[in-house]
């Protein structure tokens, strides 16, 4: 029959600290993982395409705006009369 010892008792407290510590630190990652993918799925507003827009093309006047899958599409008038439509990546604000 085996004793049981106070090293034997550490070893297995020591050993099952380690794994909750595992488990914690597991946790953590996957929250952070999770608020990775919130932040890269986040799309832009509207009006943050109209501001864009607005700088894509300085002496214009939106007068519309549509959303077609990915894409904002942002019909501008410019002081010329001419119409432009700047298209705008609805993930990342890019101009197309």
């Amino acid at each position: 029959m085996t004793m049981i010892t106070k090293r034997h008792i550490f070893s297995a407290v020591f050993a099952a600290m380690l794994s909750l510590g595992a488990v914690s630190a597991e946790a953590r990652v996957g929250h952070y993982k999770s608020y990775v993918v919130k932040q890269v799925q986040r799309s832009i507003t509207p009006a943050e395409a109209k501001t864009i827009a607005r700088r894509y093309v300085p002496d214009g006047r939106v007068v519309d705006i549509k959303r077609r899958g990915d894409t904002y599409i942002v019909r501008v008038l410019k002081k010329s009369n001419k119409v432009v439509d700047v298209k705008i990546d609805a993930n990342t604000g890019r101009v197309k």
